[in-house]
């Protein structure tokens, strides 16, 4: 680990030393955990990073990385584009900086990788048959987890001007990246402040025919749902996004039974038309950036 934070450094060093290099995206391996197989990583800096050696930041955990900067290697040929959305609201005053710590998501894994763990062992033996049959590979969720926020969180915050406290680091994903974040949220609010959960893949299946894990899933919202953070939630109205309102209005009883006030402790929003992909997650991503990060 050691050695990994020697190479970041140095890699950090020479991007700010490099006063026409545009580009403050840091790709890196984490080779050696103890949790997970090794696990490709990406780290943007902000506008400010180099021109202001003292300033520390903020750090969103992003899931998904492959799909967030890079229209090429992105699923569907469209980006997230995060960078340049983070880029133009901070220049217009919109937001404050952050650091964007992106984390490859395991390919055909992934699923095992972002599925709640505590959920799947929770689920009645009676439907248990019918969801283990559709996952290819043992959930690891949990251990995705601890390597997150035992290891790389560990990794970043003594390689970058960080500002590591709980109430400074939060996490995001869209579809199975929004559950693991919402599951993040939960499991550790002792190190996350808020959460990102687009287009949240609440109903597991891609035909919403498991509506018996849906409720698994809401039930373990509620008892393990967080007091006093920040949570964000959205989907669309095409693709599998049209089967999450029912499930999502759900949610949004919990956190207002819960004490959450809408529009102040957590945002739920609804958008016509909007299809399940990255398109449009790029269209409304300034939302949820406004909500964690804004100025006012």
């Amino acid at each position: 680990m050691k050695e990994l934070s020697i190479i970041l450094i140095l890699i950090a060093m020479i991007s700010c030393k490099e006063k026409q290099q545009k580009d403050r995206l840091i790709k890196s391996t984490f080779e050696n955990s103890e949790f997970i197989e090794i696990k490709d990583f990406q780290v943007y800096l902000p506008i400010s990073y180099c021109e202001e050696p003292v300033k520390q930041y903020p750090v969103l955990y992003q899931m998904d990385c492959q799909n967030l900067f890079v229209d090429s290697l992105a699923y569907g040929g469209i980006s997230w584009r995060y960078d340049r959305v983070a880029d133009s609201l901070v220049l217009t005053n919109q937001i404050n900086e952050f650091i964007i710590v992106g984390i490859n998501h395991a390919g055909i894994k992934r699923f095992s990788e972002y599925m709640p763990q505590k959920v799947i062992e929770d689920i009645p033996e009676e439907h248990k048959d019918s969801l283990i049959k559709r996952i290819e590979f043992p959930v690891y969720s949990d251990n995705f987890l601890k390597f997150l926020v035992n290891e790389l969180k560990v990794e970043v915050d003594s390689t970058f001007r960080t500002l590591p406290d709980k109430e400074n680091t939060y996490i995001g994903g869209s579809s199975m990246g929004g559950l693991i974040s919402m599951y993040a949220l939960c499991e550790y609010p002792e190190v996350f402040k808020g959460a990102i959960c687009m287009s949240t893949h609440w109903t597991v299946s891609l035909d919403n025919s498991t509506p018996e894990i849906v409720m698994e899933i809401q039930k373990y919202f509620a008892n393990n749902l967080p007091k006093n953070k920040k949570i964000y939630f959205d989907f669309g109205t095409e693709g599998l996004d049209q089967f999450y309102e029912p499930y999502q209005k759900i949610a949004d009883s919990v956190l207002i039974k819960t004490g959450y006030r809408i529009d102040k402790d957590f945002l739920s929003k609804k958008f016509q038309g909007n299809d399940h992909n990255e398109y449009y997650w790029n269209k409304r991503l300034d939302v949820p950036l406004k909500f964690m990060f804004g100025t006012d």
